[in-house]
């Protein structure tokens, strides 16, 4: 059984040394961050389980690409965000995320969003709700927010500035 208390690049030494116990406390441990960052990209429950499970997949098969360098919740984070965003872009997915949020909307969820901010969160783009995540879960600095977006570190305070305000606005 693998100590839960070992750190991520211990646990990564061992999965690739073929300890499944070392996987499933990577899991144990990441898990519930990367189920609330799926919901908080696509804000539909039955889509977020989904996109979960195939990141988890996606780590396993391409763990051995993680450079210890830098914090493997960084990368994990990452490749979520990647995934949900691949996903969400693709227009056949798209399209049936438009068909169930209709219904999603009737049900109770409890993901510590309350109505008024999912209501206010769902108004914005995914690209925008992605960089208040990015920004407000604490994984990146303004200079990692710029080179995930492609923009200058001052875009990147700008937009996250302006996205406030507009939330703001919304309250």
């Amino acid at each position: 059984m693998t100590d839960t208390k070992q750190s991520d690049h211990a646990l990564i030494d061992s999965i690739t040394q073929g300890d499944i116990h070392a996987f499933e406390s990577l899991y144990d441990r990441y898990a519930s961050k990367v189920l609330k960052r799926c919901y908080f990209i696509c804000l539909h429950t039955e889509q977020a389980h989904d996109l979960m499970q195939e990141v988890w997949i996606k780590v396993f098969l391409n763990l051995h690409t993680f450079k210890k360098e830098a914090a493997f919740s960084t990368w994990l984070y990452r490749l979520t965000t990647n995934h949900c965003l691949n996903y969400l872009k693709s227009k056949i997915h798209s399209e049936k995320l438009m068909q169930t949020i209709e219904q999603e909307e009737s049900k109770s969820i409890d993901y510590s969003v309350s109505a008024d901010v999912k209501n206010i969160l769902s108004k914005l783009s995914i690209e925008d709700r992605t960089i208040l995540a990015m920004k407000f879960m604490g994984e990146y600095t303004y200079e990692e927010i710029s080179a995930a977006c492609g923009m200058g570190v001052s875009a990147a305070k700008m937009k996250v500035s302006r996205l406030l305000t507009k939330l703001r606005e919304e309250v």
